[in-house]
């Protein structure tokens, strides 16, 4: 090969090579720089999410692990400032309203405490990589009782306005006392537990609720008795009525003195008002012992319902 071939071949590469970069820096130079960009702009998100970071959530619940049969007597705070540390990426993924900050307070004794909220004895589910910086409060104050176990009675709670003419009779509650458990001064406060409240409105008959709930407005006293069952009397009103001149007979013959009486009946309204003066009788009886004795002679419909309460005058004599 001689010195001027050479010489051409190697013009020709600086040629290609020249060209090659004309084409690579030159043509669709707008296309390449915005993949250019792209490309900075994931580099620089994926370097930034891992770069660390804080971030501080508002509200996080605050719960604690308490010593063995001891429970809080006080209202501490129910939520906490936390500050945490971790990736960006890592703290994004975080929900203050689904976190909770447990304090371990095992340690402490019965009776009025601090206790200090430390990234040391506060537990929180957290994303690997991402821990507690600092929780605001620092310290609560904790009021530590023993947990004890009490009988109280229970009270039926009712509600509501019954028909006119009737009354609440007698109320029966099983079983008449129920456990609570709390702690020591709540439940020594508890004079008695109430039973969730029951609307009479309207009602007419009387009442079975085999399951009513105790109902105890401190959060801090759980009924171990959770239910009882209830059950409550619905009557008529009674009502005294006075007849004059009520006809008196002898049950066993002859002719009674007086032959005529005034009386007093005592009764549910409704039977009562329903008894017309030709309804009523009084017949007299002798007892064993020689002594006369008044009942009363209604209606079918009045029989067992109505009693007898006086009548005027008050002996009676047979005479043969």
């Amino acid at each position: 090969m001689t010195f001027r071939e050479v010489k051409r071949r190697g013009n020709d590469a600086r040629h290609v090579a020249w060209g090659w970069l004309r084409e690579f820096f030159l043509e669709d130079w707008t296309l390449k720089l915005l993949a250019m960009l792209i490309t900075l702009g994931l580099w620089y998100g994926v370097t930034g999410q891992r770069a660390p970071s804080t971030v501080r959530l508002r509200g996080v619940s605050l719960e604690f692990f308490l010593p063995e049969n001891v429970e809080i007597g006080n209202d501490p705070v129910e939520e906490v400032d936390v500050t945490l540390e971790g990736s960006q990426g890592k703290l994004a993924e975080i929900n203050a309203r689904n976190l909770i900050a447990r304090a371990d307070v095992t340690q402490l004794k019965p009776g009025d405490r601090v206790a200090r909220l430390t990234r040391q004895n506060v537990l929180m589910d957290l994303p690997v990589g991402v821990h507690i910086v600092e929780v605001a409060p620092r310290s609560v104050t904790l009021r530590l009782e023993p947990v004890v176990v009490r009988e109280v009675e229970v009270e039926a709670r009712f509600e509501g306005r019954l028909p006119d003419g009737f009354a609440r009779g007698n109320v029966q509650i099983n079983p008449g006392k129920v456990r609570v458990r709390g702690p020591e001064s709540h439940v020594a406060s508890i004079e008695r537990a109430h039973t969730e409240t029951v609307s009479l409105e309207g009602q007419r008959e009387s009442l079975t609720l085999p399951q009513l709930a105790i109902d105890i407005p401190d959060r801090k006293v759980v009924p171990l008795d959770p239910n009882v069952a209830v059950r409550v009397e619905i009557v008529e009103e009674t009502i005294e009525r006075r007849f004059v001149n009520v006809p008196v007979r002898s049950a066993a013959g002859g002719q009674p003195q007086p032959a005529s009486v005034g009386v007093t009946l005592r009764g549910p309204r409704s039977v009562v008002e329903k008894l017309r003066p030709e309804d009523v009788r009084v017949v007299v009886e002798l007892t064993e012992d020689g002594a006369t004795a008044p009942r009363l002679s209604l209606p079918q419909e009045a029989q067992g319902r109505v009693q007898l309460v006086s009548t005027t005058p008050e002996t009676f004599t047979i005479s043969r």
